[in-house]
């Protein structure tokens, strides 16, 4: 029997769809000699644990709750542990962004000292998050440190992966944080999903990767630790995984993990060309279509026959990090765009039916009152949108937290950033800014709450929005109530 390579997804991510890495980095797992084996604990823990105790473990994660109880936490590694005990080979973690990495270290503590037969490896962006949970350092460097785990590989997995697998541990990127960012995307193998048991997904989708990096540096985004430099395949290339991965399962929809996938307009304009052109020739293929995260640009960049070869490819919805409807707050976060840019963006996206689910961020650092009312203007605005379906949903999140690596957080000076001192407790959502005291944690979620109000009462779709109101709950529990302040919120 081969060795096994079991890839664990750990909360919290979305449980529609299967992980990306995973199949990006099967090719490689194959090719060494070991069988491959997906573990997401994302669908396992919502199926075992009760709602109550899901949504706890997810505002944990999230950083949105201080702590969770023993009885929960042991809980959670009992069923994990029916999927990772007794076997040899290797356990590969993926710890995808800074949310993860609670529940990753309360599984590496359990395992530490016991017997076992498998190496323990950790990759993913939140490797690199330095968190207070986490003296301060990086967490891989943390577990390293710790004796948590054997291997960390930092940066981009696939030919990391595979030195490491051949013996070279010393190759960059691994056990330090030095990796060297892959030059030619076109390069590497087309991921496999041919074995993914989709019945446990309620939204069968494949993941695909265009570009990595971007254009752009907003402050408040850590992309850039990942991917220093943007880089894109060609259109060709992209649009023949495409096809290859229709083929061998059959699935039709197909959504991109790249940060936006209009970072090359040329190129973005030659991939829908060469899709439509694929779906002429071949009927089978006209059912095909795709989702990505997209950057609002100005008019002479995205003139609208950009946006009817998105319609005629099969663009079903794009992700657009508006942020916030003051341009003021924008030019801050380095957006560059302007209100007119929006105004035109949504002109095009009514005009091609290309709907919209727009990220926004309710306490930026500099967002004042008038930049608060800003936002609430917006939604009247463009209330037509939000009623024709262009504006899809709309995504608000929490509140503004701030972690270290991120640009913003090099800025603490400059804004007078002060993390509100809570001991042990990490302090990613409580801090104040000097330079605006007007803008605490209670004002913060007051805005949030009052953003919600209006959103609701024009009729604008929020997803989670029950999720996202009881972890704003959470931490005024957390970090506001010893103040005495009472945040009113209403769940509608």
């Amino acid at each position: 029997m081969l060795d096994k390579f079991v890839f664990v997804s750990v909360p919290v991510q979305v449980m529609l769809y299967p992980s990306a890495a995973y199949g990006a980095l099967k090719p490689v797992i194959n090719q060494n000699g070991l069988e491959s084996e997906l573990c997401d604990l994302n669908i396992l823990l919502s199926q075992k644990l009760n709602e109550d105790e899901f949504e706890d473990l997810y505002n944990w994660s999230a950083f949105a709750k201080s702590d969770i109880n023993t009885e929960l936490k042991n809980k959670v590694i009992d069923i994990a542990s029916t999927r990772l005990d007794n076997f040899s080979g290797w356990l590969a973690i993926s710890v995808f962004s800074f949310y993860n990495t609670r529940i990753v270290n309360l599984l590496l503590n359990h395992i530490k000292g016991k017997q076992r037969n498998y190496k323990i490896l950790l990759g993913g962006n939140g490797c690199t998050a330095s968190l207070s949970d986490f003296e301060n350092k990086e967490f891989g460097q943390y577990c390293l440190d710790n004796q948590l785990c054997d291997y960390v590989i930092f940066g981009e997995g696939e030919v990391a992966l595979n030195e490491l697998l051949k013996g070279n541990n010393t190759y960059p990127g691994i056990n330090k944080n030095n990796f060297e960012q892959v030059e030619n995307l076109d390069s590497l193998d087309f991921p496999d999903y041919k074995d993914i048991d989709w019945s446990h997904y309620v939204d069968p989708r494949l993941m695909i990767t265009g570009s990595r990096g971007c254009v752009r540096k907003c402050t408040f985004c850590d992309i850039e630790l990942t991917w220093p430099k943007f880089r894109y395949r060609s259109a060709k290339n992209i649009v023949e995984e495409i096809k290859k991965n229709f083929y061998e399962t059959g699935i039709k929809q197909f959504e991109f993990t790249d940060s936006l996938i209009n970072g090359s307009v040329s190129n973005f304009n030659k991939f829908n060309e060469l899709l439509i052109d694929e779906k002429a020739k071949d009927p089978a293929l006209a059912d095909i279509f795709y989702t990505g995260q997209f950057i609002c640009r100005p008019k002479k960049h995205m003139p609208e026959r950009t946006y009817e070869l998105m319609y005629n490819a099969g663009c079903k919805q794009i992700t657009v990090g508006i942020e916030s409807f003051s341009e003021r707050v924008r030019n801050h976060m380095k957006k560059k765009f302007s209100d007119e840019d929006i105004d035109y963006h949504f002109e095009m996206c009514g005009r091609w039916n290309i709907p919209n689910v727009l990220l926004l961020i309710v306490g930026y650092p500099t967002e004042t009152r008038e930049d608060h009312q800003s936002n609430i203007n917006a939604l009247y605005k463009y209330k037509k949108y939000s009623d024709m379906g262009t504006i899809f949903m709309s995504r608000w999140g929490f509140t503004m937290h701030i972690y270290d690596g991120t640009p913003i957080s090099a800025m603490k000076d400059e804004l007078g950033i002060v993390e509100v001192d809570k001991g042990n407790e990490d302090a990613v959502f409580n801090w104040i800014s000097t330079k605006n005291p007007d803008l605490d944690l209670a004002e913060r979620i007051k805005r949030r709450v009052e953003i919600h109000e209006v959103s609701s009462k024009l009729g604008y779709t929020m997803p989670n929005s029950r999720k996202e109101l009881q972890t704003l709950l959470s931490i005024s529990k957390d970090y506001v109530a010893q103040k005495s302040v009472l945040i009113p919120i209403t769940q509608s």
